[in-house]
């Protein structure tokens, strides 16, 4: 037991050191003024997908009105009941259906991180492949009328009778470096630039004791909110609480939370003395229900100790594709698997107790698969705005063999390039930069018995890399070759690898 508090205290300081890194920049921008916003998005569901509209017993029974708002949305979506324990129940009826989407519709104490793997992992299981098949957003509310509000503005977005403002607020959580009254607010992001194609962006970094109820209106007016920092079920530790989120005067928005713990609404498991404790956190304190009583549209966070970079991933995935925030965390649960070597962690049932003998990168790893979407999963909130992390070519080999060379197209993305589970390869550095590809084998091809990393060429010169893992995933008619390579990082989100032009080459066998 003593290892694995070391271990989490460990992760902490990293994390924390992150947090000071990150925020110690705030004087670089703090002669700039706030950033005025650009033109509303465009948000729409993408409703040309199948959906499956799945409920519990008894939210089918409490929450039919907003069930009915649900299915006058997708008309001819499937029907489920289902019992939240009995995911596996479910899944010959799936496989025979393959809905495309899933809007799981559940009362605020039955969802927890058990609940949330158990259906991580039925996810993945419509086909053979290990990636998630179904994606999912979770609908849920303190109240039934929360859980009507909540589905209805998603409905009012979609049509166009609410707007998300085009500001993006990155709000980094509380800094132990700043005097503990300060409070900054300014133009720009150092943590993801990329939202000033498209954004009015603005960075808060505070003092401990600088986010103060004066300072609750520094978030109006975004679209896109971004939140970091050290989190519990009930606060983002010395920034806002369960009590005061509720307070906000939000505008129509998708909130992203990087803070540990912040989307669970009931039953949660402490892991700080490395034996696990079970507890709730009260409805009327949980940030995750007081969020949801916001104007927010979708809602991203974690149900278990989380990091802060996936959720820029996740931001900057959708800048690059325009695609669903069901695809966005997709994207985040097939990285882990990407992670992992090709294949999902072990995510067991959590009971108080338990004694965890987790490695760092298991937390890791473990915690990113708690994220989930609060929301319904076709809508997608904007347009695509930047360029894709690469270009991608592909030529035929010999006996067979297909050559890809990938070349590196947009060095404003960041957290796309950081590797959140791994260091090995840089020394000192907190994350190895990574490499995540995506290719589209030939027609008929559907699988890759191996691939090999042929080199890295950065700047005109060879990159040391190795290929964490692989795997290829069954897209309705179309076989897409997933593989995440690693290089050396130089500090944090900085490497060799981070240049335009840069060209990773890779050979893939039948």
């Amino acid at each position: 037991m003593q290892r694995f508090i070391k271990k989490v205290g460990t992760l902490i300081g990293i994390l924390s050191g992150l947090a000071g890194i990150a925020v110690g920049l705030y004087a670089l921008f703090a002669d700039m003024g706030t950033a005025a916003a650009q033109a509303d998005l465009a948000a729409k569901c993408q409703l040309d997908k199948t959906v499956c509209i799945m409920a519990t017993a008894r939210a089918s029974a409490e929450y039919g009105e907003a069930i009915g708002i649900a299915e006058k949305l997708h008309s001819g979506a499937q029907k489920l009941v289902f019992d939240p324990e009995r995911f596996d129940a479910l899944l010959e009826e799936l496989v025979k259906t393959k809905p495309h989407y899933a809007l799981i519709f559940i009362l605020p104490d039955e969802l927890d991180v058990n609940i949330a793997w158990k259906w991580l992992i039925a996810s993945t299981k419509i086909d053979d492949d290990p990636f998630v098949d179904i994606r999912t957003g979770f609908m849920t509310g303190a109240t039934p009328a929360m859980a009507r509000a909540f589905m209805q503005r998603i409905v009012d977005v979609h049509e166009g009778r609410l707007k998300l403002p085009g500001k993006m607020i990155d709000q980094l959580g509380g800094n132990t470096e700043m005097a503990k009254p300060a409070f900054q607010q300014m133009a720009g992001s150092f943590m993801i630039p990329v939202y000033a194609e498209r954004f009015g962006v603005e960075t808060i970094s505070h003092g401990v004791q600088g986010f103060s109820q004066q300072r609750l209106s520094s978030l109006n007016d975004a679209g896109i909110l971004h939140f970091g920092g050290h989190g519990y079920p009930d606060r983002i530790v010395d920034t806002l609480n369960g009590v005061y989120v509720r307070k906000l005067a939000l505008s129509p928005c998708v909130v992203f939370n990087g803070a540990c713990y912040t989307g669970v609404t009931g039953r949660w498991f402490d892991v700080t003395t490395g034996k696990l404790a079970e507890k709730r956190v009260e409805p009327d304190l949980s940030f995750a229900l007081g969020m949801l009583e916001q104007p927010v549209v979708g809602y991203l966070a974690a149900l278990h100790p989380d990091h802060g970079i996936p959720v820029y991933q996740e931001m900057e995935y959708l800048a690059c594709s325009g695609a669903t925030l069901g695809d966005a965390i997709k994207h985040t649960h097939d990285g882990v698997v990407l992670g992992n070597g090709g294949i999902m962690p072990d995510l067991p049932t959590l009971g108080t107790g338990m004694q965890l003998a987790w490695t760092p990168k298991d937390i890791m790893l473990k915690g990113t698969a708690a994220r989930i979407l609060f929301g319904d999963p076709t809508l997608a909130p904007m347009p695509s705005f930047a360029r894709e992390p690469f270009a991608l070519a592909t030529t035929a080999g010999e006996n067979g063999s297909l050559k890809v060379v990938a070349t590196l197209k947009n060095p404003s993305l960041k957290a796309t390039y950081t590797n959140t589970f791994e260091n090995g390869l840089s020394g000192g550095s907190p994350f190895n930069d990574r490499a995540l590809l995506k290719i589209e084998l030939p027609k008929g091809q559907t699988t890759a018995s191996d691939v090999r990393l042929d080199r890295i060429v950065a700047g005109g010169s060879m990159l040391q890399g190795q290929i964490v893992g692989y795997a290829v995933e069954q897209d309705d008619d179309r076989n897409f070759l997933h593989v995440h390579i690693d290089v050396p990082s130089t500090a944090y989100m900085a490497g060799l690898l981070r240049q335009s032009g840069n060209t990773i080459e890779l050979s893939v066998d039948q």
